[in-house]
């Protein structure tokens, strides 16, 4: 009974997102309640989750609410100081300005009692479009990845398990900006011994050291 229930809200909360995707016969990007049901599939036991990109801070909540700690990345000062002042009284929430591949390596260093770490990249060539602004990032320097991964590559071995999560991977394969190809993403998963797997417009690997 509960879970009909469930179903229901669920139902109600989201079918015009749904519908939206339906009418692009479901081609990506999904929709946010499908990337944060995938987010939520994909955590760890008593894991700190980072998150690259905070945006308006939707994604964050969620997080929030399945993660023992959250630190979101976010390059644009406007953005991080709205998600500061949003979560300023969320205990396992912390913001940080900047931009992911300068500070990921040092977040992870500073976090070794987390046994456990999850990581959503999804601070590529961004764009705010409820006011139709870019953020940051060019289309040289849009995409970070290559840097984020050789720092993950870097720090791996310093935790028991890793889940990371790539947003858009529709757009790796299509010599989009600085983009590299769905086999550069594979290669260096064969490399360091992740398991991974594309769900929706999710590329997802997992670590076990």
């Amino acid at each position: 009974m509960i879970n009909s229930i469930n179903n229901i809200v669920w139902l109600l909360k989201n079918r015009r997102h749904f519908r939206n995707w339906k009418k692009r016969k479901f081609s990506p990007p999904s929709p946010e309640f499908i990337k944060h049901d995938i987010l939520k599939s994909n955590t760890l036991e008593n894991c700190l989750w980072i998150e690259s990109g905070t945006y308006y801070g939707d994604t964050t909540n969620m997080l929030s609410k399945i993660a023992k700690k959250v630190i979101s990345i976010e390059a644009d000062e406007r953005l991080s100081n709205l998600a500061k002042k949003k979560f300023e009284r969320t205990k396992n929430i912390e913001i940080i300005l900047g931009k992911s591949e300068d500070l990921l390596k040092n977040i992870l260093i500073k976090n070794y009692i987390y046994r456990n770490v999850c990581i959503y990249l999804d601070a590529h060539l961004c764009q705010d479009h409820l006011i139709n602004k870019k953020t940051f990032g060019n289309e040289e320097t849009g995409t970070p990845i290559k840097i984020e991964l050789n720092v993950i590559e870097s720090e791996k071995d310093n935790f028991d398990n890793i889940n990371l999560l790539i947003d858009d991977i529709r757009l790796f394969d299509i010599d989009f900006q600085n983009y590299p190809s769905k086999n550069y993403l594979v290669d260096w998963c064969k490399k360091n011994n992740f398991k991974w797997e594309i769900l929706h417009d999710i590329f997802v690997a997992k670590y076990t050291g």
